[in-house]
């Protein structure tokens, strides 16, 4: 029997996977796209083997793995990229995204995964999306896509440089997840923004655009459910204020929204006083708050709110919280993340993720 698992939280998208046969156990475990890793483990007997399994599949659902099934658990991913000895042997994403649409797989992806590509710094992916856009028929189950997973030693994440994904929601309308890493020359749409499938959409950056936010704020995206955005700082891109971040927190922008995650911010007080009172915490299930400069300031105004109680959960983790408030967000009856606090005696206070 085999068990499929996904995670996906404001620093990750992952797979979980076992299958038990007879004593033995089969786990397979990585990043959405990739082949992952494989661990074997035998057992004395299956009952031994079962009880694990149960045990472990436990452990992973308590951390917020969410089990697949049907055809979801079947899914097929692909990830492709350039490392840095093909880019110095002069090897290009284009070309391998091209080899790629013309393979027999090209027609089963669902989650096609954009690694680093060939300078990120100076260049971006337009031609490779284009050429993405372009053929839509070669990817009729494409459901997924992730451009810019790459990591600070192939690139850091304020120098990828990406593209203009205006034509792609058009191009792929049974898209339903999409994750942008970098903003520097980031065009989301040029114009009105609307999707009618588009489940979830993460941008991850070190600091959002103004025009990007005020794009998503006015998008018409009817069956969003999943919205993650790094704010940033003002050195690395992010140029608006609070007012800009107000749409998001009115119940309705976004009909079945239950996650929302304005993390990664400078301005991490500003949004968790403004969220505190707002109605678009009536039908969240998860808000996140994380990997900002959050300090007692904005713990006192979440803690204050009779709106909080009805979140599943709120995550706060990496933070300029005092320990006495770590001990009253403990107390709450939802389930708080205060990990990783930050020295709250440290003068300059920066964000999880800046550069």
């Amino acid at each position: 029997m085999k068990h499929y698992f996904e995670y996906q939280d404001s620093k990750s998208y992952k797979f979980w996977q076992i299958e038990i046969e007879a004593n033995t156990l089969n786990v397979k475990y990585g990043k959405i796209g990739t082949a992952g890793q494989e661990k074997i483990s035998s057992f004395d007997t299956p009952e031994k083997a079962q009880k694990e399994m149960e045990k472990l599949i436990s452990e992973k659902t308590k951390k917020g793995y969410v089990e697949k099934t049907g055809a979801s658990a079947k899914k097929i991913a692909r990830r492709i990229g350039v490392s840095y000895d093909e880019a110095e042997e002069g090897k290009t994403l284009l070309e391998k995204v091209t080899v790629f649409l013309d393979s027999s797989q090209a027609t089963e992806v669902e989650s096609l995964v954009i690694a680093a590509w060939e300078e990120a710094y100076e260049e971006g992916p337009q031609a490779s999306l284009d050429l993405l856009i372009a053929n839509p028929g070669k990817l009729p189950q494409l459901k997924e896509l992730f451009v810019g997973d790459m990591d600070s030693e192939e690139c850091e994440i304020s120098w990828i440089t990406q593209a203009d994904y205006t034509q792609l929601f058009a191009a792929f309308p049974a898209l339903e997840r999409l994750h942008i890493k970098g903003s520097k020359d980031l065009i989301l749409s040029s114009q009105p923004l609307k999707h009618e499938h588009l489940k979830a959409l993460t941008i991850e950056c070190g600091g959002l655009p103004k025009e990007v936010i005020e794009k998503i704020a006015t998008a018409h995206l009817p069956n969003l459910e999943y919205l993650q955005l790094y704010i940033g700082v003002d050195e690395y891109g992010f140029d608006g204020k609070i007012d800009d971040l107000r749409p998001f927190m009115q119940k309705g922008l976004f009909p079945k929204l239950k996650h929302l995650g304005l993390v990664d911010s400078e301005i991490a007080n500003e949004i968790a006083i403004e969220i505190a009172q707002a109605s678009v915490l009536e039908q969240l299930e998860t808000l996140d708050l994380s990997m900002g400069t959050l300090s007692d300031d904005g713990g006192r105004a979440l803690l204050d709110s009779s709106k909080i109680a009805g979140l599943k959960k709120l995550d706060l983790h990496y933070h300029y919280l005092s320990n006495d408030m770590i001990k009253e967000f403990k107390k709450l009856s939802i389930l708080v993340d205060v990990t990783d606090q930050q020295d709250t005696e440290d003068e300059w206070r920066y964000p999880a993720v800046t550069e």
